[in-house]
């Protein structure tokens, strides 16, 4: 996890934020955001004790597939053979290695079907000792009544897309506007960072 509560990095060195260096990423207001990759939407916040939290934002949740599924986020947690699934959380029957807090994005919870490693569609590990994990049988978003739509207020993945209006994190902190400076001071430039995902590299000022 990117470790915004350290600014410096060394003698003569910093990560810092400026919104107009991420024209494309939406900084705008006070909004919640995701420019740098996290597993969802987050904000400086206006406590200077706190320099930033993750946002109190919902998931969206496609209940049909779509592609290969690996947006889906319904419930179905049966196999196509009829084999109930094994929760990720559960290392029995099966041993693996998709561990909820290492795949953040995926949806990995209970023990629906979902398609973490881009499989050619959502599958789970069963519950089944003889059948290690099988593809379940999720109907096709084309088939399916058409879904509501989407509202901005549910982020998508790990949320870089999101372009809402929440601005308050999960414990209730109001998000800092990205073109202020007060509290947290913050810069980021696209010609040192121009992949907006990679946040390692320092800042020499």
């Amino acid at each position: 996890m990117i470790n915004r509560d350290t600014v410096s990095l060394g003698s003569g060195i910093q990560i810092l934020w400026a919104l107009h260096d991420f024209p494309e990423k939406d900084l705008k207001n006070n909004y919640c955001r995701n420019p740098d990759g996290e597993p969802r939407p987050w904000c400086f916040t206006t406590s200077p004790t706190k320099r930033w939290e993750y946002c109190d934002i919902p998931r969206c949740r496609r209940q049909c597939l779509s592609g290969r599924g690996e947006d889906y986020r319904g419930t179905i947690s049966v196999t196509e053979s009829g084999n109930t699934c094994q929760e990720w959380s559960s290392q029995s029957p099966h041993r693996h290695t998709f561990i909820s807090q290492d795949f953040c994005s995926r949806g990995l919870d209970e023990n629906y079907c979902r398609n973490p490693d881009g499989e050619k569609r959502p599958w789970c590990y069963t519950t089944n000792t003889t059948a290690r994990w099988e593809y379940c049988n999720i109907p096709s978003c084309d088939s399916a009544k058409p879904e509501a739509p989407v509202t901005e207020e549910c982020y998508q993945g790990n949320g870089v897309t999101y372009r809402g209006t929440a601005s308050f994190t999960r414990s209730g902190k109001k998000c800092q506007a990205w073109s202020s400076m007060s509290p947290h001071r913050h810069n980021k430039t696209a010609k040192n960072y121009p992949n907006a995902y990679v946040f390692c590299k320092p800042l020499k000022l």
